[in-house]
């Protein structure tokens, strides 16, 4: 470690600034981690944010010499001219771990910046797991606490920045680390599918009978108005009890299914002379326009054979699984999604513990801000698993672009999330990300500016209460713009 500079005047026991020595402007810089060896006791870490550069001669707002030298062309004095940063206080680290500061930092204490052969992270206490490294030094590893795993997990940044990255190479291994077995729902098949062995297509999945209802009613448009919608629903229903169907090839299975349904509707609509009814007649022809939408390939997707169960034991044997998601439409991807989504929620339900980890790529598909449709049920079903989750272990983990409004996911969604790790953000997002590092001394402004493979790390998973900034290594010819695997 080497002093940079000292304590300013006007500190507070929770931010400083610090006077830097000359020259050293050229060391330090946003992000450096620094001690404070307190005058009135104590070690205080923190983090350098918010640099300043001063020189009394050259106050853009006041003609002076200084100015007039500068108009001219010519270099004013530097006898005034003096840089600092900002110090946001990670906390006192006295007894070897992070407590909150509660003495006033005084004016002058001295300030020295950790090196590179230092261990910054040896003053947070003692973490088993650790994810990434500090900023761009790779043998700063960043401690994680573990225990707040369950508490869910959002990933954010613009395409480009690294999101898929830093999940394949960072935080899936740091799940398995802690126990957790993890379950992929890639919803475009190359950021994950490609990567791990033994991955699945969501058509060798078996839909449960509910979702087979929400996508087919979907499909169909739900069969017209509200109050025959709820009916045709009930047919359709009715008709699912004998799965005789699944059993045959698409078309023929669309034939059959098609035509239980019209014999219920007419069973069930006759009058007194065993006629069939005006409703009658009107259900059947609800019933063959919404069908004419369902295409055989609709029909492909239900007609999976592979059960929760089965993927769930797949799972247990492999402990990372991917489901690709490629191969459908979006109500074929979700209602995949949600017949899993069932079961996990009903052994919870039942009392036991999963140590399973969802991650879901391109999360505003299944919860956006504003949801519509089945969009409506995987949201409230997201919104479940992160009530149950934390108590028997389901962990959630959401990949978005964007954080809120439009190009976010769900509030009702975003508000169970307790870690995020927040890249390159959207400039839709600056009020958002204004919100979230208001109190952390971070420009938002940065955030648009952010290299691929940095993130913030935020929340309750980071044992410092302040975000850090880590980053990973990603493989050169892995990198935007020199693979097309993004």
């Amino acid at each position: 470690m080497k002093t940079i500079g000292i304590v300013a005047s006007h500190a507070t026991e929770s931010r400083v600034t610090v006077i830097l020595n000359e020259g050293m402007e050229k060391e330090v810089e946003s992000e450096s981690l620094v001690l404070v060896e307190n005058r009135n006791g104590g070690k205080i870490l923190a983090v350098c944010r918010s640099g300043i550069g001063v020189n009394d001669v050259l106050r853009a707002t006041t003609y002076s010499p200084g100015v007039a030298y500068a108009k001219t062309g010519r270099q004013p004095s530097t006898a005034k001219e003096f840089f600092g940063f900002n110090l946001v206080i990670i906390g006192d680290v006295s007894r070897g771990k992070i407590e909150q500061n509660k003495h006033i930092i005084v004016p002058t204490s001295p300030v020295k910046l950790f090196e590179k052969h230092d261990d910054p992270f040896s003053y947070f206490g003692p973490h088993n797991l650790k994810i990434g490294h500090y900023k761009d030094v790779v043998n700063w590893k960043v401690p994680v606490r573990d225990e707040y795993i369950p508490y869910h997990i959002g990933v954010f940044g613009v395409t480009g920045s690294g999101k898929s990255f830093f999940c394949r190479y960072e935080l899936i291994p740091l799940l398995r680390e802690a126990g957790y077995d993890v379950l992929v729902f890639d919803w475009k098949g190359s950021d994950y599918a490609p990567y791990f062995d033994g991955s699945i297509s969501m058509r060798d999945i078996e839909m449960d009978e509910e979702a087979i209802i929400s996508f087919l009613c979907s499909k169909a448009g739900n069969f017209g108005s509200s109050k025959i919608a709820e009916t045709m629903k009930a047919y359709l229903e009715e008709a699912l009890v004998d799965s005789e169907f699944k059993s045959h090839p698409p078309e023929k299975a669309k034939e059959l299914l098609q035509s239980k349904v019209a014999s219920i509707i007419r069973d069930e609509n006759r009058d007194k002379q065993g006629n069939i009814t005006q409703w009658g007649r009107l259900y059947l022809r609800r019933l063959d326009k919404g069908f004419k939408r369902i295409t055989v390939e609709d029909f492909a997707t239900i007609l999976g054979k592979m059960g929760p169960e089965q993927i769930l034991e797949k799972l247990r044997q492999q402990h990372i699984l991917v489901i690709d998601m490629s191969l459908g439409s979006k109500e074929q991807k979700l209602s995949v999604f949600l017949s899993i989504a069932r079961y996990l929620k009903d052994l919870m339900e039942k009392k036991k513990r999963l140590n399973i980890a969802l991650l879901i790529d391109e999360a505003p598909q299944y919860c956006p801000y504003s949801p519509r449709d089945l969009e409506e049920e995987t949201t409230e079903m997201i919104t479940s698993l992160c009530a149950l989750g934390r108590t028997y272990g389901l962990s959630i983990i959401l990949l978005s672009q964007g954080i809120a409004g439009e190009i976010g996911i769900n509030a009702a969604v975003r508000r169970n999330l307790n870690t995020q790790f927040i890249g390159r953000i959207h400039p839709l997002d600056l009020d958002e990300a204004t919100k979230l590092f208001a109190m952390s001394g971070v420009d938002p402004e940065n955030l648009l500016r952010l290299p691929e493979g940095y993130f913030y790390f935020v929340g309750k998973m980071n044992p410092s209460p302040v975000p850090l900034l880590l980053s990973f290594q990603i493989k050169e010819d892995e990198k935007v713009g020199r693979s097309t695997r993004t």
